[in-house]
């Protein structure tokens, strides 16, 4: 995968995790981040981006739930 380069605007007033994860949303939806690709994990995105490992967890998490990408078991997430 690419990497990703986004400026998160930590005094916009919308929380960090909601702007990484609408970032990932729309290039996924815009495939530009295309279907099996691995997303990179928690911790190296976090230290990439300056940020917290939580923020990074909830942005996955609902990327998750909203069906966008897969957690596959000891292996990272992938984007469906």
């Amino acid at each position: 995968m690419n990497e990703i380069i986004l400026n998160l605007e930590k005094n916009s007033g919308q929380p960090l995790y909601i702007q990484l994860y609408v970032y990932l949303r729309e290039e996924i939806k815009a495939s530009r981040i295309k279907k099996g690709t691995k997303l990179p994990s928690i911790r190296h995105l976090a230290k990439h981006l300056r940020v917290s490992k939580i923020t990074v967890d909830n942005a996955y998490q609902q990327l998750l739930v909203e069906g966008y990408i897969e957690s596959r078991q000891r292996s990272g997430m992938y984007v469906l």
